[in-house]
């Protein structure tokens, strides 16, 4: 039986609303829990995590700040669910973002021999779960948080506050629209591709990660495309 998650009474208010955003985002993201357009039943995350319904509204009300939940008046909240418009125009933000984010770490040459050897360990990491010989249902949520890991750590690298936090938003509905094509996915390559990243960076050719990227995003739009 699944251990029951408990979150004590004596935490503050925010405290166990900050606990139970983190907790649904984590579901919405890194596991099959909840399929997009699906209603999340305030009822049934009450009885899970013992808690009132008050702090988790204010946690839903926070995930459909990001975009993740969509809350509809005297309904509840539901499960966003992107459609191929959206995710063309998501693809192309995070494209734009993440481009303004290498060339600040290549031209302040913000990356240092210790980054690199980190980010080598968690794309080591990323391409052991790849290899498992696991139902991919079972690791995909695992490689994810280790690709999230992977890109947060680099683009906080970068000197551009503001461009840092909407990337992470929009990186948040991405993983969000492309969870289930994901399951047919290469991970492996996924990985690999990691590695190339690395291997631009220290190179700091910003041509040959536009490119490679370029090619790796067409790939994926067209997976969900179909």
């Amino acid at each position: 039986m699944q251990e029951r998650f408990s979150l004590p009474n004596r935490l503050p208010y925010k405290n166990i609303t900050m606990a139970v955003r983190e907790r649904l985002m984590m579901e919405l993201l890194f596991s099959n829990k909840y399929e997009p357009g699906e209603w999340i039943n305030e009822s049934v995350i009450v009885n899970e995590l013992n808690i009132s319904k008050a702090p988790i509204r204010e946690a839903l009300r926070e995930l459909a700040a990001i975009g993740l939940v969509q809350i509809v008046p005297h309904k509840g909240a539901r499960v966003t669910e992107f459609t191929k418009r959206d995710m063309e125009e998501i693809y192309t933000i995070r494209y734009m973002l993440e481009e303004c984010i290498f060339k600040d770490i290549i031209v302040r040459d913000a990356v240092t021999e210790d980054d690199i050897n980190h980010l080598n360990g968690i794309a080591q990491k990323m391409k052991m779960i790849a290899m498992s010989d696991k139902p991919k249902e079972l690791i995909l949520g695992n490689f994810l948080e280790k690709d999230l890991e992977f890109h947060k750590y680099l683009w906080l690298k970068a000197d551009l506050k503001w461009t840092i936090k909407m990337l992470l938003d929009i990186y948040l509905l991405l993983i969000l629209g492309i969870y289930k094509f994901l399951l047919d996915a290469n991970l492996t390559e996924t990985a690999e591709y990691h590695f190339r990243i690395i291997d631009y960076i220290k190179a700091k050719d910003i041509e040959k990660f536009k490119k490679d990227r370029s090619e790796s995003y067409y790939a994926l739009r067209r997976c969900t495309s179909d």
